[in-house]
């Protein structure tokens, strides 16, 4: 990589940013109870010797043959900024585990991994190899097994990382995470769409997993995203049959301040927002597993005054 593509990257991947606001726990306690939901951190090796903290979301009661997510932060974000989403699915029945990036603002070593495009990948694979149905048995995680079924999500920067779990390409076709298993679904919350130095439409169009796009008529980076309509590139790029979309109308990058840069009152006040997306991310994720996703004419017949429904 040359010098000006290093910068670039650093200054596009710079903008896929959430400041945040520190907010007490209890603020991000979101849907779903703590009494229904545990949560730990573990930690893991990657395969460039790093330590790598992943927080992991499940049922409280354990669960048997659970499907396993893993989830990508946004930029400078954590985990633990998108527990009103987290939370919600491991409350579902399904088991969440979620890296810290070292782009995040809480990464231990700040400044020290430059490229987290190469670390994020990395830290993909990690999360990837520890919770196979065999692996996880060595994980401190009593009374949760896997069944190996896979589900890839993210926001923003952790968004483009899920789609190329699901098969996209990056502008380097070297950057990829191939996948001990290939994810049956995705889950893209605000993804970038094509970046100079970053990705192409031709390479989000190599998507080979049924993808959930995310967006609101308010995403809207100035300077960086000008148009919500731009976190819609890979859904529309996707061959027929694998994309499907959620326009929220009124909803920002943020979700109006209910993840990534959350805030109380957003939180508040976006609460039936957030209900509604959990409930079309759960029912999108089973109908993946049991390979029974709508059809183009049931998916948009979702539309609502809250929501638009897109398919193709």
């Amino acid at each position: 990589m040359n010098v000006p593509l290093t910068l670039t990257l650093r200054a596009t991947l710079g903008a896929l940013l959430c400041l945040v606001l520190n907010l007490p726990m209890a603020a991000h306690a979101g849907a779903a109870g703590k009494s229904s939901v545990r949560e730990r951190t573990i930690q893991l090796t990657t395969e460039d010797g790093r330590n790598l903290a992943v927080s992991v979301y499940a049922p409280a009661r354990g669960c048997h043959a659970c499907t396993l997510v893993i989830f990508s932060h946004g930029n400078l974000a954590t985990p633990g900024r998108y527990d009103v989403l987290l939370r919600d699915w491991a409350a579902r029945g399904l088991v969440v585990a979620a890296p810290l990036h070292t782009d995040s603002e809480e990464y231990p070593e700040p400044g020290k991994f430059p490229d987290s495009r190469a670390t994020r990948l990395a830290d993909w694979r990690a999360v990837d190899r520890a919770f196979t149905p065999d692996a996880v048995k060595q994980l401190p995680l009593e009374g949760i097994t896997l069944s190996g079924q896979v589900v890839a999500a993210g926001h923003s920067y952790g968004a483009l990382i899920a789609l190329v779990a699901g098969g996209a390409e990056l502008a380097d076709p070297a950057w990829t995470i191939a996948p001990i298993r290939k994810p049956l679904a995705v889950i893209s919350l605000s993804p970038p769409g094509a970046m100079k130095g970053l990705a192409t439409r031709e390479g989000l169009a190599k998507l080979s997993t049924p993808a959930l796009v995310v967006t609101g008529t308010t995403d809207v980076l100035p300077g960086f995203i000008d148009t919500w309509q731009k976190h819609l590139e890979a859904y529309e790029a996707a061959a027929p049959g694998l994309a499907y979309g959620l326009v929220f109308t009124g909803m920002d990058h943020y979700f109006n301040g209910a993840y990534c840069r959350p805030t109380e009152d957003g939180m508040r006040a976006s609460e039936p927002q957030v209900a509604r997306l959990n409930r079309e991310i759960g029912g999108f994720i089973r109908a993946a597993l049991a390979a029974k996703l709508p059809g183009p004419a049931a998916w948009t017949a979702r539309s609502d005054a809250m929501v638009t429904a897109k398919a193709h």
